[in-house]
């Protein structure tokens, strides 16, 4: 599985365990966002020195602070984190660093410091209100007052942000009032994926009536409401004018199949070599080691790897073999094949019948269409 000399495009590190809200459809087990603490120095510079010693950085390097509320981890640990992350690598590579918040803890000193490292900044977001109804607090309360205090702070210092939202049934029976919301929220980045099955959720969506119908109604809307050159850039309809700007011979080959690429390293230093989702799980099979104790490299050259690599591969041949739309996505959903169907070695998801099949199919429709042919 291992061709070409292993590299990391994205790093990804658990800066701490600890959530403010409790979204009823978060990936992380509860038993897990209720812990405290934060990295230690001596994780975070043993990941960094493994990266430099095992050879494993190229010109560009996305460090994602992400598996829980980045934020609470507090402003002076980062503050810290950062001149740790800049002293070890030394202008090795070009450093981007991303934070991926719920946004209640934002306020003018976090604003400061994102504007003084650079960072890209995400805001985790369902739409109005009522579509946002999911993510609440640890009492069950709402927290969207909450997060537009922090999302006004954001817009009030000029910080270019994303809106990641998690489409349920709310927003695709409303998708005008979704893209109001949108507009109106001053992001200038619209990310949106459908409600998944995961590690620690499944699913409202399985079972819905007429799902590809709503989904592909909803698509279509944006795709009317946000064109290219808009205000608003949508992530997933850049990757599709990717994909179908692309060579039809060429394969495409996602982060999740490719060890190492997307890399993450959880609080205590275990860290995955695939997608990240598997780390935060409380399922020992998919830590393939620890920096203070181990090497990257060294984890591929284990049964471990082997095992869960070749069963990754059967998967990606059941979706080549059954899936039209197999050379745009690669097999990209592996945490989800999981979490359905308790293996790797599946082909179809609910996130990719939706995400991908239904959100192509929706959009060569509007492509073949007479007035934009």
């Amino acid at each position: 599985m291992v061709k070409r000399r292993p590299q990391v495009s994205m790093l990804r590190l658990q800066a701490t365990p600890t959530c403010n809200l409790n979204c009823r459809y978060c990936y992380i087990p509860e038993s897990v966002r209720r812990r405290r603490g934060s990295m230690s120095a001596d994780v975070l510079e043993a990941t960094l020195s493994h990266l430099v010693d095992e050879d494993l950085l190229g010109r560009h390097l996305a460090i994602s602070w992400h598996g829980a509320e980045p934020l609470a981890a507090g402003l002076d640990w980062y503050r810290d984190a950062v001149d740790r992350v800049a002293s070890f690598l030394d202008g090795r590579t070009l450093v981007t660093h991303v934070f991926q918040s719920n946004g209640v803890l934002v306020d003018d000193d976090w604003c400061e410091f994102f504007r003084r490292i650079g960072a890209h900044v995400g805001i985790s977001i369902d739409g109005t209100r009522e579509q946002s109804a999911a993510r609440v607090n640890w009492a069950g309360r709402p927290a969207f007052d909450q997060v537009m205090r922090g999302v006004g702070r954001l817009n009030a210092h000029g910080i270019p942000w994303t809106l990641l939202a998690v489409v349920g049934s709310s927003a695709m029976s409303d998708p005008e009032s979704f893209v109001d919301f949108v507009r109106s929220s001053g992001c200038s980045t619209l990310g949106f994926k459908v409600e998944e099955t995961n590690v620690a959720n499944r699913s409202a969506l399985h079972g819905t009536r007429r799902i590809e119908e709503r989904y592909r109604h909803f698509v279509q809307h944006l795709w009317r409401a946000f064109p290219a050159d808009g205000p608003v850039q949508v992530r997933e309809f850049e990757e599709y004018r990717s994909a179908r700007g692309r060579d039809r011979g060429r394969q495409a080959v996602p982060v999740t199949m490719v060890p190492l690429r997307n890399l993450t390293v959880a609080l205590n230093g275990d860290f995955t070599i695939f997608s990240g989702e598997l780390l935060f799980g409380e399922d020992r099979r998919f830590v393939f080691g620890n920096v203070l104790t181990g090497s990257f490299r060294d984890s591929l050259c284990t049964e471990r790897f082997r095992a869960v690599s070749s069963e990754m591969l059967a998967g990606a041949r059941r979706c080549a073999g059954s899936c039209p739309f197999y050379v745009d996505c690669g097999s990209f959903y592996v945490s989800q094949k999981l979490a359905e169907h308790g293996t790797f070695d599946a082909a179809e998801t609910l996130a990719c019948r939706l995400e991908m099949q239904t959100l192509f199919r929706s959009l060569d429709a509007l492509m073949d269409e007479p007035a934009n042919a």
